[in-house]
């Protein structure tokens, strides 16, 4: 069998996932590693391949990044504190809380059922659950933009929403506060750190946004204002 194939644009995909080096030293029994096996390729010469094969697939980086530490208590706290400072305030960190953090990869998550219009559940690419208090999302993104709108919604980008069933995955489940981190690897020119402008530090915009979360005050939009942030990490394929 060949390592690699190119696609039609010349994109190296990789032919399994024991020849990606990104992936190759990783747990590829993982039901969250093999139900992303689903989402495959429809045309050309890497039809039906597996597209976290490729070399521009921002899930095998964050696979590569994140998997670990759905285990190793060591890694989470070696990985997620310096993360986690960028957006969450140093006083409200617990370092044995980051230690035992609770980590899923691509977990589905559904909108407030007030939003007005149709909408999928989301997938972030990573959920952190700090004790029952604190959830963090992580929207992880190498050479794609940030999505701009839904396919009901023209004015709901990624980024709000991912504010949206955060702060309501928070406030239903029980937990006191709700991140979102916006994570890019490598210099690849996006539009991630520009949408997260948007809405870092401006209530307002937020509450703009979210007109139908009457659950919401002007106290809440001001927390939620200062709980999304842009994190830049190295591509690892570069290091």
């Amino acid at each position: 069998m060949s390592e690699y194939v190119y696609s039609d644009t010349g994109v190296k995909v990789w032919t399994s996932p024991e020849f990606h080096p990104l992936l190759k030293q990783t747990d590829l029994t993982h039901p969250s590693f093999l139900a992303k096996l689903k989402e495959t390729y429809r045309r050309g010469k890497v039809k039906n391949m597996p597209k976290i094969y490729s070399i521009n697939s921002e899930d095998a980086r964050t696979w590569h990044y994140f998997s670990p530490l759905t285990v190793d208590n060591q890694e989470k706290a070696a990985k997620l504190t310096p993360l986690l400072r960028n957006v969450i305030p140093e006083s409200d960190l617990d370092m044995d809380e980051v230690s035992s953090a609770k980590v899923w990869l691509w977990r589905k998550i559904a909108p407030p059922p007030s939003l007005p219009t149709k909408e999928r559940r989301s997938e972030p690419d990573v959920m952190i659950a700090l004790g029952q208090h604190t959830i963090v999302l992580v929207e992880a993104k190498y050479k794609s933009r940030v999505s701009t709108d839904t396919t009901h919604n023209k004015n709901r980008d990624q980024v709000i929403r991912n504010i949206d069933v955060s702060s309501w995955y928070a406030k239903t489940g029980g937990y006191d506060s709700s991140y979102v981190i916006v994570l890019q690897y490598g210099d690849f020119p996006t539009n991630a750190k520009e949408i997260v402008s948007r809405y870092r530090g401006k209530p307002e915009a937020i509450q703009k946004a979210l007109h139908y979360r009457n659950d919401l005050n002007e106290a809440d939009y001001q927390r939620l204002s200062n709980s999304v942030t842009f994190v830049r990490w190295p591509n690892p394929l570069d290091e």
